[in-house]
């Protein structure tokens, strides 16, 4: 293979790469600004130290988002793709977080009391130091399989 062509594959891959988690300008200028942006591309944005307490995300992409330190108390992000996400001290108290996906996101020293994730997938999620209290889980994909320990609460 000739050196342009592999100069050309690698340029190709770079904007893509880049490309593949650019938030939507719009989307997040309507979530600052109102505290809700349903079903919008939050993919890539940094959120970070964001008070969100009472926003609603439902069914937004939110893949590889920083939150860290974020306050996402009693917020609706229900049906929302939070993978590859920074969640470090992140307060999901309250959240719900039914039919959200976790995978390979870092969670660690978060608080999700009182939340709920029904039908949530933790699989492959880096949880260390968070607190589960009063977490409603059933169907709950985890690393150790499905919990329904919340299914008759």
């Amino acid at each position: 293979m000739s050196k342009k062509k592999i100069f050309s594959f690698i340029t190709i891959y770079i904007f893509i790469s880049f490309n593949a988690y650019s938030y939507d300008e719009n989307d997040l200028k309507k979530l600052l600004d109102t505290n809700s942006c349903i079903k919008c591309d939050l993919s890539g944005a940094d959120l970070r130290k964001v008070n969100l307490t009472n926003a609603n995300l439902q069914g937004s992409n939110l893949n590889k988002v920083n939150l860290w330190r974020a306050n996402l108390e009693n917020a609706n992000l229900d049906s929302c793709s939070l993978e590859e996400a920074n969640l470090k001290r992140v307060n999901f108290k309250n959240a719900n977080l039914n039919n959200t996906t976790f995978q390979w996101s870092i969670i660690r020293h978060a608080i999700m009391d009182g939340a709920t994730a029904i039908n949530a997938d933790f699989t492959r999620a880096g949880i260390k130091k968070t607190s589960f209290k009063l977490v409603t889980l059933c169907n709950t994909k985890m690393k150790y399989g499905i919990d329904n320990s919340g299914c008759n609460k």
